[in-house]
């Protein structure tokens, strides 16, 4: 082999693998913007599961919160009622002791002007 055709030869080889050497760089841009694109997708959608799993949690505490209001009241009038029910049973013993003082006190002006 001559020496013009080894040099051929070289260059040759140095062409390829400048081609191979931008295939690759290319290819790797390439990789790089597709990867880039993954993540974004993967990212978008592990966004939106959040987003449905803080919905999730936020309408459970919702309904809990709405029931132990909701417990809360039924108590609180439950409490109203007996303490009604009290009062309307000492209402009666209330006025008798009313009207006894109010009497005794009748008596007492009857006797100081007899």
């Amino acid at each position: 082999m001559e020496k013009a055709e080894i040099l051929l030869e070289i260059k040759k080889a140095e062409e390829t693998a400048k081609k191979i050497i931008a295939d690759a760089e290319e290819n790797h841009k390439k990789c790089l913007v597709e990867l880039n694109v993954e993540i974004e997708k993967l990212l978008e959608k592990k966004k939106r599961d959040l987003d449905l799993e803080i919905e999730k949690q936020l309408r459970t505490e919702t309904d809990r919160i709405l029931m132990e209001k909701q417990r809360a009241i039924s108590e609180g009038v439950r409490e109203i009622e007996k303490v009604r029910e009290e009062a309307l049973e000492k209402k009666d013993e209330a006025i008798n002791f009313i009207l006894d003082k109010f009497t005794r006190y009748i008596d007492e002006l009857q006797r100081k002007d007899d």
